[in-house]
């Protein structure tokens, strides 16, 4: 297995410098989480930047009970959330869940403040990462301002379709209602209408979009 992950590495960052891999293969600490697993909770404190080598995790805040999707790191990915607070030890303020089995790498927080300023390559893919991360925050933040609940949950679905690659959508009401922070009975009333749209079908497992 630890072959595969060392392969796994490779994929993922192709262009790291020979030396800065060798360190990765020295320090780095494989963990393997089950889907539906925490990486991390809300209020812990992070003494590690994860990187997915495999799997995806789905970032979360929550507040006064109510959790709203931040964003998802896929394969070769790293946080830039876990990575701000490696230079403020406060508390973390999002929740980290993996959607699949995922394998992540854990690299320690001394080796990434080091690695930062040593290696050209690393500082790159934490760059490349705080913008897609930015990115994917600041469409969050437009959706929930700009965007009804209905239009929410219909870009919600072709996001997750297009990521998966598949137009069947395995998930319940309530973890959608949550990703989205509305009510289970609000989501079951959406995608009603949306059905009657001919937008998709309800099944009684799961949501099937219809390709337009």
């Amino acid at each position: 297995m630890e072959i595969e992950n060392h392969t796994y590495i490779k994929r993922c960052f192709p262009l790291l410098e020979k030396q800065l891999y060798e360190e990765i293969l020295e320090v780095g600490v494989y963990k393997e989480f089950a889907a539906s697993t925490y990486v991390v909770k809300q209020g812990a404190y992070l003494d590690f930047l994860p990187v997915v080598l495999s799997g995806v995790i789905k970032m979360y805040a929550e507040e006064d009970g109510v959790q709203f999707l931040l964003y998802y790191i896929n394969s070769g990915e790293t946080c830039i959330l876990s990575f701000n607070h490696l230079f403020d030890q406060k508390p973390v303020q999002f929740s980290a869940i993996t959607e699949e089995p995922t394998i992540v790498l854990c690299l320690p927080v001394s080796k990434v403040k080091e690695w930062f300023i040593k290696y050209p390559s690393f500082g790159r893919i934490i760059l490349k990462d705080f913008q897609r991360n930015f990115e994917d925050l600041l469409r969050t933040t437009k959706d929930i301002v700009c965007f009804g609940i209905e239009d929410r949950l219909i870009k919600y679905l072709e996001d997750l379709s297009e990521r998966s690659g598949s137009m069947d959508i395995h998930l319940s009401h309530q973890k959608i209602a949550s990703d989205l922070g509305t009510s289970r009975e609000v989501i079951s009333r959406i995608t009603k209408k949306l059905q009657k749209e001919n937008l998709l079908i309800q099944h009684k497992r799961h949501i099937e979009l219809i390709r337009n």
